[in-house]
């Protein structure tokens, strides 16, 4: 039978351990694996020893994996079982470190996301929405989303929001129609509800200089007119400008006295 003739430590790794079997290098060891077997030179070791050594070693090597992978930041036992099943290790393996790293609370689901709930509010300009779909990617239990999700949505400050959507709203230029719009779009991509969106819009400054926007639309005027004037003319080429321009949010008779300081006037009567 197979006898351990030697075992000697390593040389980039003194936790791990060379051993040899009647002479011949057999397998690396993890000081876990060495101590839990009570390993020693001269021991004989049969074929169901070796098994369960091999079978150990891979056990430890897998915690070790993932003791690494966790030491970066916090993880998800569908991270943990992701990052270990590319690195090949069995499904049983993978399950019995789950249990490990679970007992000695390196896994915890809702220390996760407590953890990425106060990192998104101090470090993002995110909503609840973006915050539970980062939870369901990272496969954390729907009543875990749901619990900390509403303590998302306590947590964030109108404040906050408020900058977030008045920042986005100086961008927006255009029909206060269309600035609205295009504000709830931003804050929905962003995560934010209807409902909150409703309750930041009541507390924000739409206005604009009426300058600004009479420049505006002289601009689109100039464009949607020239787009059209390639397939239509006369009235018809009126009417479709008005309509454009209505589409974005122009009123009607701000867009028939542009047109009439523009010097186009014939049709603008009513539209077809």
């Amino acid at each position: 039978m197979p006898k351990i003739t030697k075992i000697e430590v390593q040389k980039k790794n003194k936790e791990r351990f060379n051993l040899f079997l009647d002479d011949e290098f057999e397998m690396g060891i993890d000081i876990d694996t060495f101590v839990y077997f009570n390993l020693k030179k001269d021991q004989i070791v049969e074929a169901k020893d070796m098994e369960a050594i091999q079978s150990y070693e891979q056990y430890r090597q897998a915690i070790n994996t993932a003791i690494q992978y966790l030491s970066y930041r916090k993880r998800t036992d569908h991270e943990v079982v992701q990052h270990l099943t590319k690195k090949e290790f069995s499904e049983s393996v993978i399950s019995k470190v789950l249990d490990y790293c679970h007992a000695q609370k390196l896994i915890d689901h809702n220390d996760y996301a407590n953890s990425l709930k106060n990192t998104m509010i101090l470090t993002t300009d995110k909503g609840p929405g973006i915050y539970k779909q980062k939870l369901r990617e990272a496969g954390i239990e729907q009543v875990i989303i749901d619990e900390y999700a509403e303590l998302y949505e306590k947590e964030q400050s109108m404040e906050d929001i408020l900058k977030v959507a008045n920042k986005i709203l100086k961008q927006k230029k255009g029909p206060l129609v269309k600035r609205k719009e295009k504000l709830t779009q931003s804050l929905m991509q962003k995560g934010y509800s209807f409902e909150k969106i409703k309750e930041v819009m009541e507390d924000l400054d739409f206005s604009q200089p009426d300058e600004e926007l009479d420049n505006l639309l002289q601009q689109e005027l100039e464009k949607v007119y020239n787009k059209y004037s390639r397939k239509y003319s006369g009235r018809k080429l009126i009417n479709k400008t008005i309509e454009g321009l209505m589409r974005k949010g122009y009123k009607y008779d701000k867009i028939k006295a542009k047109l009439e300081e523009s010097g186009i006037v014939d049709g603008t009567e009513e539209i077809e």
